[in-house]
């Protein structure tokens, strides 16, 4: 089994996650994105899969400016919920909507720990922007999730995943 496509795949998914919301109009709540496949990956190959796209993916988004502060605090954050969302995994494939449930508790746990962060004192953040921030992203996860689902089941009869 050759795991290299997969990755290199999930690897575009959240470069495009992290840098497609600097296009999204200024002023409105921007989508997580980075979560939405986080979310996909786990629920589809288990916890140790979403521990690892999670920890990539808040790389990339602490990395890319303007980063987070404090450094590794996303990567961290976004690896416990790709954790978490894994060990739900077979739970979630019971039912349609189940899915859509644990992507929703993992995106407000990823903004609530932003905004622990802010009020300790690190960084900065509105929290109705957290509340805009979660709405928009599971209104834009009733098309996304599916779609990513479908690449991580499509990855998996190719034995990619």
């Amino acid at each position: 089994m050759n795991r290299l496509p997969g990755v290199l795949v999930r690897l575009l998914l959240l470069i495009l996650a992290v840098l497609l919301p600097s296009a999204w109009p200024t002023g409105l709540p921007r989508p997580d994105l980075v979560i939405l496949i986080v979310a996909a990956a786990a629920l589809m190959r288990g916890p140790t899969t979403g521990l690892l796209v999670g920890l990539a993916g808040g790389w990339l988004l602490d990395l890319v400016p303007p980063g987070a502060e404090p450094a590794g605090a996303s990567a961290l954050t976004y690896a416990a919920v790709g954790l978490i969302l894994g060990l739900t995994r077979r739970l979630a494939a019971s039912s349609p909507v189940l899915p859509f449930i644990a992507t929703a508790l993992g995106s407000a746990l990823v903004l609530g720990v932003r905004g622990i962060t802010a009020a300790a004192g690190i960084g900065r953040v509105v929290w109705t922007e957290l509340a805009w921030t979660w709405a928009i992203t599971m209104v834009v996860a009733i098309i996304v999730l599916p779609a990513l689902l479908a690449v991580e089941r499509w990855m998996r009869e190719r034995r990619w995943a």
